[in-house]
């Protein structure tokens, strides 16, 4: 399996490219990366699972930051404020008071979820 590079996940990803190569934005791909090398590992080896789909979206939910300042480091250096996410409408839930973190939480889930799919494919994982 051929190591993606940060223009490949951005590219994968939709988002901005990272300021530099040592940034939160930059940091936090390769830690979705290594997770995804991970997953790969346990879904082709001795954790093979019935539903690939469902570990994929275990692990792309186990990138998501959960400190506040973490996630809006990487959500800002991602350009996050460019991108239109799919996971954005929250419209059912009248819980507005923590709507702006969750916007962010759910573009770090939505790129997450991309790569992590993008390697699998690659790596001829069934999904």
């Amino acid at each position: 399996m051929a190591k993606m590079t940060i223009s490949d996940m951005v590219d994968v990803a939709g988002c901005s490219y990272p300021e530099g190569n040592q940034t939160d934005g930059a940091k936090w791909l390769r830690e979705v990366q290594a997770a995804g090398e991970e997953m790969i590992r346990d879904l082709k080896g001795d954790y093979p699972s019935e539903y690939p789909q469902d570990r994929l979206h275990e692990v792309a939910d186990g990138q998501v930051p959960i400190y506040t300042n973490k996630l809006w480091n990487i959500w800002v250096d991602l350009g996050g404020y460019y991108f239109d996410g799919e996971y954005r409408d929250f419209s059912s839930n009248s819980d507005t008071g923590d709507m702006m973190n969750r916007v962010a939480q759910a573009d770090c889930y939505e790129w997450a979820q991309s790569i992590l799919y993008n390697m699998a494919q690659d790596a001829e994982v069934e999904m």
